[in-house]
C-alpha cells in the first residue's frame, strides 16, 4: 500500500530550509517526494499532518538503552539534593540480605558538597547497597557490600581504577572506574526475561519522545553478552532501530552475530577515561579545583594498543569514550598509528575537553564526533571551577567543531542525562553558558538525524527525507525554532512507514 504524508511542514534535512509538500511511502521506504498534486493520484491512503511538522526520524547516537529502562523502574537519585534524604529514601526501600542497587546521585547538587560515603550508609547493616554516581564512573558501596565482595583496606587499586580511602587509609566506600567491578561482580546477575521487559519499557518511552532508533552499548554489564542480546532479539521487532556498539570485552566473541534491519552491530566500544564530575576524566594538566588530580586512565597504553589492533584485525572501527584532552591525545596517537579501515570512520564519544593542537590532528583523520549537547546545562556552572576558564576555549565546543568541518552526531547518554532529543537540541541552540558555541536550529536537528546516520555509515539510507531512504519520521505539533524546542510535542513517531507512537487517523 502506498501512503501519502502531506498537509504540513515537511523538512527533508537535505539542506537548511529544504522542504517538500508530500512524501509517498511503500514497504517501509520513501519512494517519492514532491508536490501533493503530483503524488496524490499515486497514493492508496493519505495521512494528513494537519499542519504539524515532519522531520526524519530522530536517533539518539549515544544512550544506554537498558540503563534508560532501569531508570524508569527504580529510584532515581538525580533529583535529590541532600545525602540525608537519599539515605532516608534508600533505607525505606531495602530488604535484608537482598542487594539494593540504584543510581543518579550527583555531589555537585548535594548541599553537603561532597560524595556519599559508606559512613553515610552505616545505619543499613544487613543489606548490601550500591549507589552509582550519575556519571556511572563512580559508585559508593556500604560496609555490607564491601564485606560480601571481600574488599578490605589492604585491597590494591586495580589497573584503571581507584579505591576510595580517607586520610587514614581506611575505606570510604567509593570506587572509581575500573575499581567498580570489585563490587559489581558480586551483584546477583539478572535474567534475560528481566532485561527483555526493561527493553520493552525503555523503547516504549523513547518512542514517545520521537526517537525512531538509538545507538547503545549494553553488552558487558549483564553477564555474558548473550543474555542482553537474547533479550534484544525478543523485545525488538520492526518498531525500533537499535545499533549496538560492542564493548571491547565482548567484541571478538560477538563476531559471528548477524545484523538485521532493526538490530545492527557496530564498532568496538572502548573507554579511555572517566568523567569530569568524578574527577576521573583524564586531563593533561591538573583539575583547577584539585590540582594534584589529573584523572584516571582506564587502560594502560599497551592494552589500548592491543584493543585497537584487535578491532583492525576484524576490519572494524572503534568508538571511544574520551572526555579529557589527555584521553583524546592518547587515542589519537594510536589511531594515527593504526588507522581506521578504508571506508570506515572511528567515533570519538563526548570530546568535552580538547586543545587546538588536538583539533588539528583530528582534522586529518576519518572521524565522527559523538557529542551530547545536554551536558552543557547539566555540567555548568560547576565545571568552570573544575576546568578553569583557560580550558573553556575548546570545552563543549560544539560550534567550533562543526565549523572546523567535523561530522557530529547527537546523543543524550541516558540514563546519565534526559533522553529527550528536543531538550538536547534546545541545549545546543540556546546555550546560555557558552553562547559563542550555540549552533543553529538546522545544525542541532542534524545532530539527531543526518549526524546519527553518518556515525554508523548509513547516510545513504537514513537521516533525510529522500527517495530510497527508510521511512522513519518524527512528527511534532509545530515547527522547531529556538523558541519552540521546549514547548513542541511529539504527536507521531513512524518507523519503516508504520506509526509506532501516536494515533493512526
Amino acid at each position: 500500500m502506498k501512503t501519502l504524508w502531506t498537509d504540513g511542514s515537511i523538512f527533508t534535512m537535505h539542506a537548511d530550509g529544504d522542504m517538500v509538500e508530500a512524501v509517498l511511502v511503500e514497504d517501509g521506504k520513501i519512494i517519492q517526494i514532491g508536490t501533493k498534486e503530483h503524488l496524490l493520484p499515486l497514493a492508496d491512503k493519505v495521512q494528513s499532518l494537519k499542519g504539524a511538522a515532519m522531520y526524519p526520524g530522530f536517533v539518539d547516537s549515544h544512550i544506554h538503552l537498558i540503563g534508560h529502562g532501569e531508570k524508569l523502574a527504580y529510584l532515581d537519585l538525580s533529583s535529590f539534593t541532600s545525602i540525608k534524604k537519599i539515605v532516608q529514601e534508600v533505607s525505606s526501600r531495602v530488604s535484608p540480605n537482598k542487594w539494593y542497587v540504584t543510581e543518579g546521585w550527583n555531589d555537585n547538587k548535594l548541599v553537603e558538597g561532597r560524595p556519599i560515603t559508606c559512613h553515610d550508609l552505616v545505619s543499613i547493616e544487613e543489606t548490601p547497597i550500591v549507589l552509582k554516581r550519575i556519571c556511572r564512573h563512580v559508585l559508593v558501596a556500604n560496609t555490607k557490600a564491601m564485606e560480601l565482595a571481600g574488599v578490605t583496606k589492604d585491597t590494591p587499586n586495580p589497573p584503571g581504577g581507584l579505591i576510595g580511602r580517607d586520610e587514614r587509609g581506611n575505606l570510604n566506600g567509593l570506587f572509581y572506574d575500573e575499581a567498580q567491578p570489585l563490587i559489581t561482580a558480586h551483584i546477583p546477575p539478572v535474567s534475560s526475561e528481566y532485561i527483555k521487559e526493561i527493553i520493552i519499557s525503555s523503547v516504549k518511552d523513547l518512542q514517545t519522545k520521537g526517537l525512531t532508533g538509538v545507538h547503545t552499548e549494553d553488552m558487558a554489564y549483564y553477564g555474558a553478552y548473550r543474555v542482553p542480546l537474547q533479550a534484544y532479539r525478543e523485545a525488538i521487532n520492526d518498531n525500533f532501530r537499535v545499533h549496538i556498539l560492542r564493548h571491547h570485552e565482548a567484541f571478538e566473541e560477538m563476531q559471528g552475530e548477524k545484523s538485521s534491519p532493526f538490530i545492527e552491530f557496530g564498532a568496538m566500544k572502548i573507554f579511555v577515561d572517566g568523567s569530569l564530575g568524578g574527577h576521573t576524566a583524564l586531563l593533561s594538566e591538573g583539575y583547577s579545583d584539585t590540582p594534584n588530580m589529573k584523572g584516571v586512565a582506564v587502560h594502560e597504553s599497551e592494552k589500548l594498543k592491543d584493543l585497537i589492533k584487535l578491532a583492525r584485525k576484524y576490519n572494524e572501527n572503534i568508538a571511544v569514550h574520551v572526555i579529557g584532552d589527555k584521553a583524546t591525545e592518547i587515542i589519537l596517537d594510536l589511531i594515527e598509528r593504526y588507522p581506521a579501515p578504508s571506508g570506515k570512520k572511528d567515533r570519538l564519544i563526548h570530546v568535552n575537553v580538547l586543545r587546538s593542537d588536538l583539533v588539528k590532528r583530528m582534522q586529518k583523520l576519518p572521524l565522527v564526533l559523538d557529542i551530547q549537547p545536554i551536558f552543557v546545562p547539566s555540567d555548568f556552572p560547576w565545571v568552570i571551577e573544575r576546568l578553569g576558564k583557560d580550558r573553556l576555549t575548546w570545552a563543549y565546543a560544539w560550534k567550533s567543531l562543526l565549523h572546523a568541518g567535523f561530522e557530529c552526531s547527537g546523543g543524550s547518554d541516558s540514563p546519565i542525562e534526559l533522553a529527550d532529543p528536543l531538550l538536547g537540541m534546545n541545549a545546543a541552540v540556546n546555550n546560555s553558558y557558552l553562547p559563542e558555541q550555540a549552533i543553529t536550529v538546522f545544525e542541532a536537528i542534524s545532530l539527531f538525524t543526518t549526524g546519527s546516520a553518518k556515525a554508523i555509515g548509513k547516510e545513504d539510507v537514513r537521516g533525510k527525507i529522500r527517495s530510497g531512504f527508510d521511512a522513519d519520521f518524527t512528527i511534532v505539533d509545530q515547527v522547531l525554532t529556538p523558541d519552540t524546542f521546549v514547548t513542541a510535542k511529539v504527536i507521531k513517531t513512524i518507523v519503516s512507514g508504520e506509526i509506532i507512537f501516536g494515533i493512526d487517523e
